[in-house]
């Protein structure tokens, strides 16, 4: 009977050797990486840039945009793919050729990220750790601050093309709301453009911008001087706080740490 349970225990652990498993999605990555799974891992997708370790395994392109080939190249078992993932015809191929595929909802909330994290400790055999995680987000989350002091305009694009700024139903205006700053850009749902003049006349005490928008313009300094920015006191000055890309724009285990950032920089002005 001894020599059957150890027998069962080497099966066990060589079916999860051979485990290979493919994350479309930053926050899902991260997720993973939290939980401890990332042995798991043959490759992610171009928004999995943190942590820096995900960085170095081999990338399937964007998750948005995957292509069949690139995929089906690693030999995955599974693919963990964040809503929005696509194209749909090559999830479909993917899933043809016995690929097992796993849909998740992209989160929008505290509660729905930590349902994440559930759920990816369920389906990654990790339950324990995933409840760990979750209780250390709880814990870590400052609460909202009531009263709303400053004002800031989180920026996705600014260019010669106009601005797009981030409005209501998406992260950053999470973020803000915990932070106790006023979203210039909650006049639209999600992310649009916003006309200069009105920001002209509601002008905001700082901007935010995602790390890599940023570094494609050059840098910080670069970003400040974009035309459509003129008219912004905050560009003038360059009141620019540059954030993690997959901090600012995806719901994360390190939340905490994004309102701590924006607590602080306001803290500072």
């Amino acid at each position: 009977m001894k020599y059957l349970f150890i027998l069962f225990a080497l099966m066990a652990q060589s079916a999860l050797a051979q485990e290979r498993v493919i994350s479309a999605g930053g926050t899902l990555t991260e997720i993973i990486y939290a939980l401890g799974k990332q042995n798991t891992l043959v490759a992610v997708d171009q928004s999995s840039m943190y942590p820096h370790q995900a960085t170095q395994l081999p990338q399937v392109g964007y998750y948005r945009d995957l292509a069949a080939e690139g995929v089906l190249s690693m030999r995955p078992t599974t693919l963990l793919a964040l809503e929005g993932a696509g194209r749909s015809q090559a999830l479909k191929q993917i899933e043809a050729t016995g690929v097992k595929l796993i849909h998740y909802k992209k989160p929008t909330s505290v509660n729905e990220l930590l349902e994440l994290i559930k759920r990816l400790g369920t389906d990654l055999n990790a339950k324990q750790k995933a409840q760990t995680l979750i209780t250390h987000i709880t814990k870590s989350l400052p609460g909202k601050v009531k009263a709303q002091t400053h004002s800031a305009l989180f920026l996705l694009s600014a260019n010669e093309r106009g601005l797009i700024a981030a409005g209501q139903e998406t992260v950053p205006n999470l973020l803000f709301s915990y932070a106790g700053i006023t979203n210039i850009g909650a006049t639209h749902s999600g992310f649009k453009a916003i006309n200069t003049e009105v920001l002209a006349i509601n002008q905001p005490d700082f901007l935010v911008a995602p790390a890599h928008v940023v570094h494609s313009l050059g840098g910080k300094q670069a970003f400040c001087e974009q035309p459509t920015l003129r008219l912004l006191k905050a560009a003038q000055t360059c009141n620019l706080l540059v954030m993690d890309s997959l901090l600012s724009l995806g719901m994360s285990p390190r939340i905490a740490t994004a309102i701590n950032e924006l607590n602080e920089y306001k803290a500072h002005l």
